[in-house]
C-alpha cells in the first residue's frame, strides 16, 4: 500500500502545473536574433518567444524569459540553473545535457543580399571572389561560408550598421538570415525593395532545448509535449498566427 501511495506521488509530481511550484520555470536565451529573438522595452520578445509562452500557458506553467551572454546562458541550462533555453541549433555535444522536442520551433535561411542596382549574379559563394562581404563580426553562416578562403570580408558589430554599408554601397552583398533581414528593414525604415536575395546558402532548423536537470522526468516531457504542440499548431494552420504578432518595428541594432 505505501510503495502505491509512493508511485502515486511520483506521478502526480510529473504532471503536476509547473504553475503549482513557488517559482517560475525560467528560460534562457544567448543572444538578440529579431525577428526570432529581441529585446523591446526592457521586454524578451518575438516569434519564437510568442510560440514558446503560447505552450507555456496552455500548460499552466508560469514563465519567465531572460537574456544572457551566450555562454553564460549555455551553462545555466547545463547546470539546471534554467528550465530551458531557446532558439539554438541542435548538436551532438548540446544533446548530452538538452532535451529536444521532436519539431523544430522555427527555421533559419541564411542568404546572401545585394542592391538591385548592381546587377550581381551570384550562382555559388565562388562568384564572391573580387566582391566586399559584409558580415556580423562573431557570427557563423555555415560550414561551407565560413570555410570559405579568400573571402573579402567587412566586419560589422550591428545588422543595423551592415545593412546601412550595404544601401551606401560600401560593400557589394550582405550574410544574413532572411527574416532578421526583413525585420531589420522594416525596423529601421530601409527600403527593402531596393535589396533582392541572390543567394541561399544554408537553411537549419532552431530549437527549444530543455533541460536535462530538471527534476525527474520533466525535462523529457516538456520536450515530447513541446513537439506534439508544435505539430498541432502547425497541422491547424495557426503557427503563423501566433508567431505575427512580434512582427513589428522593434528599434534593434
Amino acid at each position: 500500500m505505501i510503495k502505491k501511495q509512493i508511485v502515486m506521488l511520483f506521478v502526480i509530481g510529473l504532471l503536476m502545473p509547473w504553475s503549482a511550484l513557488a517559482e517560475p520555470m525560467v528560460f534562457v536565451t544567448g543572444g538578440m536574433s529579431p525577428p526570432y529573438i529581441y529585446e523591446h522595452n526592457g521586454k524578451i520578445m518575438g516569434t519564437d518567444v510568442n510560440v514558446l509562452a503560447a505552450f507555456c500557458r496552455q500548460n499552466d506553467i508560469s514563465a519567465e524569459f531572460r537574456s544572457f551572454p551566450w555562454k553564460r546562458a549555455l551553462h545555466m541550462v547545463r547546470q539546471g540553473e534554467a528550465a530551458g533555453i531557446l532558439s539554438l541549433f541542435r548538436t551532438p555535444e548540446r544533446g548530452t545535457f538538452l532535451y529536444y522536442p521532436s519539431v523544430p520551433i522555427n527555421s533559419v535561411k541564411i542568404v546572401l543580399i545585394g542592391r538591385k542596382s548592381d546587377h550581381f549574379t551570384i550562382r555559388s559563394l565562388a562568384d564572391l571572389t573580387g566582391k566586399s562581404v559584409g558580415v556580423i563580426d562573431g557570427y557563423h553562416y555555415g560550414p561551407e561560408f565560413d570555410s570559405l578562403e579568400g573571402l573579402n570580408k567587412t566586419y560589422c558589430k550591428t545588422k543595423k550598421e551592415m545593412i546601412t554599408m550595404l544601401d551606401r554601397g560600401r560593400v557589394n552583398v550582405i550574410t544574413d538570415s532572411l527574416d532578421g533581414f526583413r525585420f531589420m528593414c522594416k525596423a529601421h525604415g530601409f527600403d527593402a525593395n531596393r535589396f533582392e536575395v541572390l543567394y541561399r546558402i544554408t537553411e537549419n532548423p532552431i530549437y527549444v532545448g530543455f533541460s536535462k536537470k530538471l527534476p525527474g522526468r520533466k525535462g523529457e516531457l516538456l520536450a515530447e509535449k513541446l513537439g506534439l504542440f508544435l505539430e498541432d499548431l502547425r497541422a491547424k494552420g495557426k503557427l503563423e498566427q501566433i508567431r505575427n504578432p512580434s512582427r513589428q518595428a522593434g528599434g534593434q541594432d
